[in-house]
């Protein structure tokens, strides 16, 4: 069977949020430009953790915090803080994990201290796999004002003493919200709207739920995602035929100011999101200090 990570959720349960501590700038002044690898669809970069030799981190907008598989962690030298087990929630479930803290990290020209991260209890992937490094926006939401990934020119940008300004004439500009701690915006079909995460960590496009699914008028139609492919996420893998897993097609959908006419919506179980599938050949930019998304062709 074919195996496909759909999402890294990594949103801490209500209950669980850690505290905000006071955030000391550790930004260089100039912007940090770092080449983005794409491993099944999905944005990685190279960072160096307790300057260690770098691995790659799975930069993900769907995720709250950084979470590392106890594998990863003990070749980074994570170990756990001391603090109590916390419950982080993914696309099928939830998982357990331990806090822990990356003494220092190095991506590209940015050196930064004491960056909160997760460690999850039992191992949900396999070593090196697509998600057992993951870079979360928490860190990246302190310290700088906007972050770019280029889709087009495979690159990262992350901005730190100025505001960001597009470089193309086709731009976008979509106020967004932080909804615990994960970027979202509003997308529509029709009559129906709904919020939908930024994930750049799902492999898919635009992803709905049932319930949004039969709001558009399709509660039963579209076409299955096969019995042989098996959905990964944080709180297990379960099989596409299992869950209902199906595509349909919409009339039009429209996000970031633009309409998409003939588009195809993925129906699966999690929240509801929009992929790296969805931004290939364009430049996102997650807009910081004005919440905001810039959206280049």
């Amino acid at each position: 069977m074919k195996t496909l990570p759909v999402l890294w959720i990594v949103c801490l349960l209500p209950s669980c949020m850690l505290p905000y501590p006071p955030v000391m700038p550790q930004g260089p002044v100039a912007d940090v430009a770092v080449p983005m690898q794409l491993r099944a669809g999905t944005p990685h970069v190279m960072a160096s953790i307790n300057g260690l030799p770098p691995i790659p981190l799975l930069l993900d907008t769907g995720a709250t915090l950084s979470v590392f598989e106890p594998d990863v962690a003990t070749g980074c030298g994570l170990l756990p803080s001391g603090g109590r087990r916390l419950q982080i929630r993914g696309v099928h479930g939830t998982a357990g994990a331990s806090q822990a803290v990356m003494s220092t990290m190095d991506l590209g020209l940015w050196h930064t201290t004491d960056v909160p991260c997760l460690v999850r209890g039992i191992s949900g992937f396999r070593p090196g796999g697509i998600g057992s490094a993951i870079l979360g926006m928490d860190h990246l939401r302190r310290h700088c004002s906007f972050m770019t990934l280029d889709y087009q020119r495979n690159s990262v940008e992350l901005g730190f003493s100025r505001p960001f300004q597009p470089t193309r004439s086709m731009a976008t500009r979509t106020p967004l919200r932080w909804v615990n701690g994960m970027p979202v915006i509003r997308v529509s079909s029709g009559r129906v709207s709904w919020d939908a995460v930024v994930d750049s960590g799902s492999t898919w496009g635009i992803v709905i739920d049932q319930s949004t699914a039969a709001r558009l008028g399709h509660a039963h139609d579209g076409m299955s995602m096969g019995e042989g492919l098996i959905l990964s996420g944080v709180g297990g893998s379960v099989r596409a035929d299992q869950v209902g897993a199906r595509t349909i097609q919409v009339p039009a959908t429209t996000l970031c100011g633009e309409t998409y006419p003939g588009a195809t919506l993925y129906v699966m179980p999690g929240p509801k999101r929009i992929g790296s599938r969805f931004w290939q050949g364009t430049r996102l930019t997650v807009d910081f200090r004005r919440s905001a998304l810039w959206l280049e062709r």
